[in-house]
């Protein structure tokens, strides 16, 4: 008889199984960080949502920091380490999601964690143009 799994689990494998169709793990590899880190995760992200912190908006902010350190690793070794920073990142928002719609939303609106990882992304590409607007502002040399 097949053990029933649960919607956090379901979550998590769903993260990882994108990884494993696009050859960046085996399947031995998500098993086992199903295995080592779904317990973690769920447990902190239950214990932080109870006391009302986390929000789709922070975890999509963790997430679009790690798919941005991702995309711009050079090398083997980079692109491993910062390819398990992004899972890890994706399994808690994943996770977070599942607690959030079984306890219910705590905020008016509730997104999704692509939704939330999207409007973060944006909002990291616009401090980034702030910040370089502002820089090439104050190195303008008088003519």
């Amino acid at each position: 008889m097949a053990r029933k799994m649960s919607d956090t689990e379901r979550a998590a494998r769903d993260v990882v199984n994108k990884y494993v169709r696009d050859g960046l793990m085996e399947r031995s590899q998500a098993n086992a960080a199903i295995r080592d880190g779904l317990r973690i995760a769920e447990t902190t992200v239950r214990k932080h949502y109870r006391e009302g912190f986390g929000s789709a908006l922070y975890y999509g902010g963790k997430v679009a920091a790690a798919r941005e350190e991702f995309d711009a690793a050079k090398g083997m070794i980079a692109r491993r380490m910062k390819g398990a920073r992004l899972l890890a990142t994706e399994i808690y928002a994943a996770v977070f999601a599942v607690v959030e719609a079984e306890e219910g939303p705590r905020d008016g609106d509730q997104l999704t964690p692509e939704q939330a990882a999207d409007v973060m992304a944006t909002v990291r590409d616009t401090a980034r143009e702030v910040r370089e607007e502002a820089r090439t502002r104050r190195y303008v040399p008088a003519a």
